[in-house]
C-alpha cells in the first residue's frame, strides 16, 4: 500500500477478487463525507457539491445522492484537497519545508504597468 497523500483515491474502487468496494476506498468516502457534511451550509440545506467523476464538482445535490455517486462513480480524478468542501489547513505529507525566496528578482515592465512597483 502506498503512503502518499490520499493514495486510496488513485487505486481501483473495486476489489477485483470479491467484486466489492475496496475497503480503503470506502473509508475514504466516509472521511470525505465527514469533512463535507460538517460545513454549515450543508447542514442547513442537506446538499453539497458532488465530487464524483461524472458531476465533477459542478452539481449541488442532496447528501444521500453524493454517497451513491461516490460509491458508483468514484471521485473526480486529482481532487485530493477538498477545498470546495471546506477542507482547510491540510497536511499532505510533504518532505520539503516551505521556503521563502530571498529575492523577488528585478522588476519588469509588466510589474510597473500593473502597479507592483
Amino acid at each position: 500500500m502506498s503512503t502518499y497523500f490520499r493514495s486510496w483515491m488513485d487505486e481501483p474502487m473495486m476489489n477485483p477478487e470479491s467484486n466489492t468496494l475496496n475497503e480503503e476506498y470506502a473509508r475514504g468516502i466516509v472521511e470525505f463525507m465527514q469533512v463535507a457534511g460538517n460545513q454549515p451550509r450543508v447542514q442547513k440545506s442537506g446538499k453539497l457539491i458532488c465530487p464524483c467523476s461524472i458531476c465533477q464538482n459542478s452539481r449541488n445535490v442532496r447528501v444521500e445522492i453524493v454517497w451513491h455517486h461516490l460509491y458508483s462513480n468514484g471521485f473526480t480524478p486529482g481532487y485530493k484537497i477538498w477545498y470546495l468542501h471546506g477542507e482547510r489547513n491540510y497536511d499532505y505529507g510533504s518532505t520539503s519545508e516551505p521556503t521563502v525566496s530571498d529575492s523577488l528578482g528585478d522588476r519588469t515592465e509588466v510589474d510597473v504597468c500593473v502597479g507592483t512597483d
